[in-house]
């Protein structure tokens, strides 16, 4: 079940507290896998996970500093806030070493996480994150930016669906698109998603939070999952970032961006076979 737990919010002030959400479900084994999800997205969108993960690891979804229900100042929403924020949020935990797996906007906080914190970092699973977004991918992302800017969840929700969803699972649910539209502006608060969008959506290639920047440096074994019709991370930038990593890569046929919703079961079974399978 959902729960806030408390970490230190030196962004706030030097003695102050704030709240990280979380659903933690107890499973076999001795590592957790760690969850963490696109911009908008929040502890709901791994619903459809949480509960047959959990039945063969501990497994923990959370919701960022700027996403959902956390309870933290967005003054610095910066991936070297985020790093510092998961630390002590493994330290709240009583966690030493995780698994992680991270989509999207969480990808790139992952990255930023493995890379930083190579000794909590057990195996690496990103997903819809590549190495290089391209022009499309860029355009994507300038046009969500101007969305925000009339100050509309919603809007910036219609506007994103068609991007990060592909037109097979949009044809099949589209009695739940009204749905989905008013869950990512009811489940967020403006506030925390314009902060966002700002401190970590337009880094300069050369940012040392750039994924060109960040790869190199990572230590655990990383896979990198891409849908084949994804148009913000295409398939081939999301193996590039496989191979400067000497990672492993796996393309989900007839899917967009948010594979793990889109292709749930493929995406598991992927996820627990390279976290199950002996390091050579």
């Amino acid at each position: 079940m959902p729960e806030s737990v408390a970490i230190p919010d030196l962004v706030a002030g030097p003695h102050a507290t704030g709240s990280i959400r979380v659903d933690h479900r107890d499973g076999p084994g001795a590592t957790t896998l760690v969850l963490l999800g696109g911009m908008t997205q929040t502890l709901a969108s791994w619903s459809g996970q949480l509960r047959p993960i959990s039945a063969n690891r501990p497994v923990m979804a959370y919701e960022a500093r700027g996403q959902g229900g956390s309870e933290l100042s967005v003054e610095d929403c910066s991936f070297g806030q985020h790093v510092r924020d998961f630390e002590a949020l493994l330290d709240a935990k009583g966690l030493q070493q995780v698994d992680l797996a991270g989509f999207s906007f969480g990808g790139r906080v992952s990255l930023a996480i493995a890379a930083t914190l190579p000794h909590r970092i057990r195996r690496l699973v990103i997903s819809g994150v590549a190495l290089d977004r391209g022009v499309l991918g860029k355009l994507i992302v300038s046009g969500w930016i101007a969305t925000l800017g009339t100050g509309d969840l919603e809007a910036l929700a219609r506007v994103s669906l068609p991007d990060i969803l592909g037109p097979a699972y949009l044809e099949k649910h589209a009695h739940l698109v009204e749905g989905m539209v008013k869950a990512a502006k009811t489940r967020n608060r403006f506030g925390g998603v314009r902060a966002l969008f700002e401190q970590t959506m337009n880094l300069p290639d050369d940012s040392p939070w750039s994924p060109r920047v960040l790869v190199p440096r990572l230590q655990a074994p990383v896979l990198s999952i891409g849908g084949s019709l994804d148009r913000l991370a295409p398939p081939s930038e999301v193996r590039a970032l496989a191979e400067l990593c000497g990672g492993e890569f796996l393309e989900v046929p007839d899917a967009g961006h948010t594979v793990a919703i889109e292709a749930p079961g493929t995406w598991r079974d992927a996820v627990e076979a390279f976290l199950d399978r002996p390091r050579v």
